[in-house]
């Protein structure tokens, strides 16, 4: 009996365009899920980041109020600079302020302040801000317990607090009452606190021009902020 051999040749299987597709788009949703929790959570590190050093600013400003019997007061107004080039433009003038009242390394961004003895509020070595606090009088007026590096930079010629984000924190002092004829006068608000606002735009990168006291007119400018109001 003659046996007759039937030889099988395997084919290789190739993938299809459908099948390609299919797993290209596996990988982008993999991709934007990696990418969308790591976006979270550095966003959720600097909120953090910023929560912290903007409790540090409340205390060491209720200290400098304890020791001067007022709260400091920025020298000028509406320095802006964009940050980075190109993007979002911040006011640094209160967060200029706040880095010489509070570590007292210099003293010319703080309005009223003339002087560099260790008497007077903020005071130091030297008018402007040099990036250290040393001498005894800007020892002697260091508000801050201790001041990381990571909380501060150098825009230009002055040195400024920033938040979590490298933006600069935003600070207003209250208006006092002014003398009227005859009886005291209340100039227009230009803060919602009695004493001081404070605050960071944190990830919004929006509504970086507005102040404080716009929330007023409409609470949606503030929902990102990180503030004391």
């Amino acid at each position: 009996m003659k046996s007759t051999r039937f030889a099988f040749h395997r084919r290789t299987r190739a993938f299809t365009l459908v099948e390609m597709l299919l797993v290209i788009t596996i990988i982008s949703l993999l991709a934007a899920l990696t990418m969308g929790g790591y976006t979270y959570a550095m966003r959720s590190s600097k909120r953090r980041l910023t929560t912290g050093t903007f409790e540090a600013i409340k205390l060491a400003l209720e200290r400098y109020n304890t020791d001067f019997g007022e709260y400091p007061q920025p020298a000028g107004s509406n320095q802006m600079v964009q940050f980075p080039p190109g993007v979002a433009t911040y006011d640094t003038s209160g967060a200029a302020c706040l880095y010489q009242a509070l570590t007292g390394d210099g003293f010319d961004q703080i309005k009223g302040v003339t002087s560099s003895s260790s008497s007077s509020a903020g005071g130091g070595a030297g008018a402007s801000s040099d990036g250290k606090v040393e001498g005894a009088a800007e020892i002697s007026n260091k508000k801050f317990v201790d001041i990381p590096q990571t909380i501060f930079t150098r825009k230009g010629s002055t040195y400024i607090l920033i938040d979590g984000f490298g933006h600069p924190f935003q600070y207003l002092k209250a208006a006092l009452p002014t003398a009227g004829v005859g009886a005291n006068t209340t100039p227009t608000p230009t803060t919602i606190n009695s004493t001081y606002d404070l605050w960071s735009y944190s990830e919004d990168e929006q509504n970086t021009t507005k102040q404080s006291i716009s929330s007023m007119t409409d609470p949606t400018l503030s929902v990102k902020w990180i503030k004391n109001w």
